[in-house]
């Protein structure tokens, strides 16, 4: 039995305990206020029984629905909101229809019950509420919000009891307040569930959080579209992509990564589908790593004092930029081939030219896994080596 399974049966045994309590103090007392809200616990009852059987059957794999029952736990939330409006009305009904009515009795008892159930509502609220954010279920979270909605009635009617026994008749507007509790719990808990049932976006906070860890991979060039929703306790994410790989194997093994990346740092993410298109090659950037002189090919990619970028605009491989920049990692003690290497993946090199070989290295793999090409030359002039690629374009120097 799952922890959402076990919790909404614990729901279920606290609240029938909160109708025993709150069923004696309301025949000790006679007071309206506790009626009204006994009738607002049996309804809890009948919801947390309704969230147990939304909870089974979301569970359950059916052909005629892909994408899981999940939405019933959504559709049980909503079922709820109507239930705790229902009990509002019930209470509102006999504050209005009731008549006059005299001052509660057994006062110092009654406080002892109503006491009783607000410490038991107060715990097992929080209690629930961990347990529906820590599954992510919507039904749970609904409930808990139910429950807290009895605490602070109960809040009220202490209060009432306390002032009845001053001599004070605040019954009566202690269940009109009690009506007030009730409806702002429940609207909230139908507007968040019709928003789910309607496919609404996840929150912006969410949507930021997916984009972020999209765009943190070099060979992701851009997002064209991001769609992402809620379904019951579980998250649906849609990607429409532009790689810098043009082999369709790696673009295949680079979405695999980012599905995984997604569902690793965000909870209760149950699939991730991604679309995915290569970069069209309007240009080449071709890198060179240079000494200090700024024209010999430096022997070392990582301690390169520069980097020489060239872009060659496709297909007459004309220079359009030819620009020198600092390493920005020579003063790195670890990974600093692999930062270079993803650094200049940013500034979307397809090619470096190096005197090394870079294959079984770090900055080999960041390169080659992004589909960049490493060319070697034996020139270790940097205006000899950039002219024998042009004549050769791209061939083995």
């Amino acid at each position: 039995m799952e922890s959402s399974e076990k919790t909404a049966w614990l729901s279920i045994l606290t609240n029938t305990l909160l109708v025993c309590i709150k069923t004696a103090v309301a025949l000790a007392s006679g007071s309206v206020a506790v009626v009204a809200d006994t009738i607002h616990s049996l309804t809890d009852v009948v919801s947390a029984a309704v969230i147990l059987i939304g909870i089974k059957i979301a569970r359950r794999p059916a052909r005629g629905f892909p994408y899981g029952l999940y939405k019933v736990e959504n559709l049980v939330a909503l079922l709820t909101s109507l239930l705790i409006l229902f009990a509002g009305y019930e209470i509102l009904k006999t504050v209005i229809f009731g008549g006059s009515r005299p001052l509660p009795e057994n006062i110092p008892l009654s406080i002892v019950g109503i006491c009783a159930t607000l410490i038991i509502t107060w715990l097992f609220s929080r209690y629930e509420l961990k347990k529906g954010e820590e599954t992510g279920s919507p039904s749970l979270i609904a409930d808990a919000r139910h429950v807290w909605t009895d605490m602070l009635s109960t809040l009220v009617i202490l209060a009432a009891f306390v002032g009845s026994a001053l001599g004070l008749g605040l019954d009566t507007f202690a269940a009109v307040i009690v009506v007030f509790f009730i409806a702002r719990s429940a609207m909230t808990i139908l507007v968040d569930s019709v928003r789910v049932l309607l496919d609404a976006s996840l929150d912006f906070a969410t949507i930021t959080k997916i984009r972020d860890i999209v765009l943190s991979d070099p060979r992701v060039v851009q997002i064209n579209q991001l769609w992402a929703r809620n379904a019951g306790r579980y998250k649906f994410v849609e990607l429409d992509l532009v790689l810098r790989i043009n082999d369709l194997e790696r673009g295949h093994s680079l979405t695999e990564e980012i599905e995984n990346r997604v569902k690793f740092e965000i909870p209760q993410v149950d699939r991730v589908l991604i679309h995915f298109q290569s970069q069209g090659k309007t240009k080449e950037v071709i890198a060179i790593p240079i000494c200090a002189d700024r024209q010999t090919i430096s022997m070392h990619f990582g301690e390169a004092p520069f980097f020489r970028l060239v872009d060659l605009q496709q297909p007459n491989n004309t220079v359009t930029e030819d620009r020198q920049l600092e390493n920005p990692f020579l003063e790195e003690k670890k990974a600093k081939g692999i930062k270079v290497a993803q650094w200049l993946l940013e500034n979307e090199v397809t090619t470096l030219l190096s005197l090394q070989d870079q294959s079984g290295k770090g900055p080999g793999f960041v390169l080659g896994n992004s589909g960049a090409e490493i060319l070697l030359t034996e020139s270790t002039n940097a205006d000899a080596a950039l002219a024998a690629f042009v004549a050769n374009k791209g061939e083995a120097l």
